[in-house]
């Protein structure tokens, strides 16, 4: 006995089938890209002395991904926070404008110390930073170094766990119908 079999319509399921794989891809690494951005503005936010960090998190398409990090024009200073300095001296800059006060800028931090720059009134600059209801002043200080907090590397250590459970969830969805 022969039995011949034929199939039709082999060429639209390929198709469907290939089109669900991508899309699943897809919606896994949209959903991986926010999940990754949630996780490195939590990190950033961790250095709230301005918010600069936390407000600087983007997330932007790349090619057939996403990247996500820090625009170091909203904060500058998130290399040195992420990968950390090593001991250096700190220097004013000096401007050579000569001021008939003292004056300087001076911001709030988690240390309570930053380095914010003073005239004299013969136009040498300096430091200038507040401590226990004073200011203390000196032409340079020795920064003792920061040993960074790298959470773009855990969030790059983590994103293949969140993908491959953004896939997961969407085949199970699949798998009970859905």
């Amino acid at each position: 006995m022969k039995l011949d079999v034929t199939l039709s319509g082999t060429e639209a399921v390929r198709r469907t089938l290939l089109r669900i794989g991508q899309q699943t891809a897809k919606n896994a690494l949209d959903k991986t890209a926010e999940d990754l951005e949630k996780y490195v503005g939590e990190q950033a936010g961790e250095h709230k002395n301005t918010g600069a960090l936390w407000r600087s998190v983007y997330n932007r398409p790349v090619g057939n991904g996403y990247e996500i990090g820090h625009d170091l024009q909203v904060a500058p200073h998130a290399l040195f926070v992420h990968w950390g300095t090593k001991p250096h001296k700190i220097r004013p800059k000096n401007t050579g404008v000569v001021q008939q006060n003292v004056r300087s800028h001076t911001r709030n931090t988690k240390h309570g110390a930053v380095q914010v720059s003073a005239h004299t009134r013969d136009g040498k600059s300096m430091l200038r930073w507040p401590g226990g209801g004073k200011f203390f002043f000196a032409k340079e200080v020795n920064h003792p170094g920061y040993k960074g907090d790298p959470w773009l590397e855990r969030a790059a250590a983590q994103a293949p766990a969140i993908f491959e459970r953004h896939v997961a969830a969407v085949l199970a969805k699949i798998e009970r119908g859905g």
